[in-house]
């Protein structure tokens, strides 16, 4: 048996830790369990203690090899392709309908939740998320993904293409692209994302399908943003996610983010007048190292009109052995995180009401 153990937060690493005593609680005495993952990189010794077993990361393909033996087909080559209910993003997990603020919120909340899962399934529109990298470039002082997953590891323009005509073929018309930082692909093959979008885009001009764009850190924009208008142009772009995480330049900089807020909102204002029905999103961590009521102010003036935005999510920072800002001084406390995190979705939830209604007030008279 096989286990996906997450790491990326503590309570995601709580989660899993349970979930693997309870399955070696139920085990038959001649099965056998083996536990891959994130979390046998970020933090194996809290691993260690609830499981004996080997431990294997995300990328640790050899041994998969070793155990089943030479498989037929590389591991290289199997389809990293599939419909959203066979595949989960590390967006998504842990996600799902979470409660983290006041009724008001949650209900706002959830009426979006609902109402984007009505509109899509009116429309028989259901993701085919294609892995088109795994790995980033980037140095944040609080990821802790980069000692689970290393450096940018791009799949070819090709093999993407051959799977967004696969998809197609198989009727599916909108296509997630999924990868660690999906900004940063290509760069260890000499290209860049912008070269692997206008390859999709040629694929079959006259067929309406749409690209989501998932995790396109901001400090990527600034190198391919007029390429990147040019494919919102063509109308195959429906979602755009872009994480600014801090809207305190002090803070930006203590994460090792090499962008501005400022920079930030710059584009995307800039997306939301030129192509209005392009869906924006973002991640906001709250609670960083340091982080005073001043600088969670100016996140939450990041929100402020022009800015229209169609989901955020929003993370408690959240201390990882390996993370260098999980060790400095200056830790926000825990309810503090909580209270900052039920404040940002509650101005987002506030936010999205008032532009869902401006649009729809737009659109009908």
């Amino acid at each position: 048996m096989f286990f996906w153990a997450c790491g990326l937060t503590e309570q995601r690493e709580k989660d899993s830790i349970m979930a693997v005593r309870e399955i070696q609680r139920k085990m038959e005495p001649k099965s056998r369990l083996v536990v891959w993952g994130c979390l046998p990189k970020i933090n194996p010794e809290s691993l260690s203690a609830v499981y004996t077993g080997p431990v294997v990361g995300p990328d640790d393909k050899n041994f998969f090899e070793g155990l089943l033996g030479k498989p037929i087909v590389p591991f290289d080559s199997l389809e990293a392709a599939g419909a959203q209910d066979m595949l989960v993003s590390s967006e998504s997990c842990g996600q799902a309908r979470d409660q983290h603020s006041d009724a008001l919120t949650d209900a706002l909340i959830l009426f979006k939740q609902d109402w984007d899962r009505l509109w899509r399934r009116a429309r028989q529109n259901t993701n085919y998320c294609i892995r088109v990298a795994s790995g980033c470039t980037g140095r944040c002082t609080y990821c802790s993904e980069r000692c689970a997953f290393g450096r940018i590891k791009s799949r070819s323009i090709t093999s993407i293409v051959s799977e967004l005509e696969r998809g197609l073929k198989r009727g599916y018309n909108r296509f997630s692209l999924i990868a660690t930082d999906l900004g940063a692909y290509g760069r260890d093959m000499g290209c860049m994302l912008s070269d692997l979008l206008r390859e999709m885009i040629r694929v079959d001009g006259n067929r309406k399908y749409k690209i989501i764009l998932n995790q396109v850190n901001p400090f990527y924009l600034r190198e391919m943003f007029s390429d990147l208008e040019e494919m919102l142009a063509s109308g195959k772009i429906e979602a755009l996610n872009c994480p600014v995480q801090s809207g305190s330049e002090r803070i930006l900089k203590l994460m090792g983010r090499p962008h501005t807020a400022k920079e930030w909102k710059g584009y995307m204002t800039r997306i939301t007048r030129r192509f209005p029905s392009v869906r924006l999103s973002t991640h906001f961590m709250v609670g960083f190292p340091t982080e005073t009521e001043e600088d969670f102010q100016a996140t939450l003036r990041l929100l402020d009109y022009p800015l229209s935005l169609d989901r955020i999510v929003v993370f408690k920072f959240s201390g990882r052995p390996r993370v260098y800002a999980a060790h400095v001084a200056g830790q926000v406390p825990e309810e503090i995180k909580e209270l900052r995190s039920r404040k940002l979705l509650h101005k987002h939830a506030r936010s999205y009401l008032f532009n869902f209604g401006t649009r729809w007030v737009h659109n009908t008279f």
